[in-house]
């Protein structure tokens, strides 16, 4: 009697624990990606170019393909333009800016992954998106240093 709910909170402690990770290494991918853009690496970089680089920084556990990532100068209107849509299903229904910030401006990094979850007995579902996936996100806000 005891063994099914003994079984679910060792599941749910596992996939708990994968998430922190996984959001764990977003994080440091995102700073990588942010050191390149503050030290002036990635200025001749494309959209896809960018992005590629940001994925190498991430391990196997990610699908490049999922990875969202954007970076604009800090503005009063880059909030607005940066923020993710939804679509009905709950999946993110647009790709965020890129602009490469220039020497001396504050940038915005934005790094957003919609990481799978298995839903649990019992209504237990670390998901936070409607279509069942957990919405991991990493923002970083930096200077780009002087050439």
């Amino acid at each position: 009697m005891v063994a099914p709910i003994f079984i679910v909170v060792i599941f749910a402690t596992v996939q708990c624990a994968i998430i922190y990770i996984a959001n764990s290494y977003l994080e440091t991918g995102a700073e990588e990606a942010a050191r390149q853009v503050l030290t002036n690496n990635a200025t001749s970089l494309t959209t896809t170019q960018f992005k590629q680089a940001v994925c190498n920084d991430l391990p196997a556990l990610f699908n490049c393909g999922a990875l969202m990532v954007g970076i604009a100068p800090a503005t009063s209107t880059t909030i607005t333009t940066s923020a993710p849509t939804f679509n009905s299903s709950g999946a993110l229904s647009n790709s965020l800016p890129y602009q490469q910030p220039t020497s001396g401006q504050i940038a915005v990094l934005q790094v957003l992954y919609q990481w799978p979850v298995i839903g649990l007995p019992f209504g237990w579902n670390f998901a936070n998106l409607g279509n069942g996936t957990y919405l991991m996100m990493s923002t970083q806000v930096f200077q780009v240093e002087p050439q």
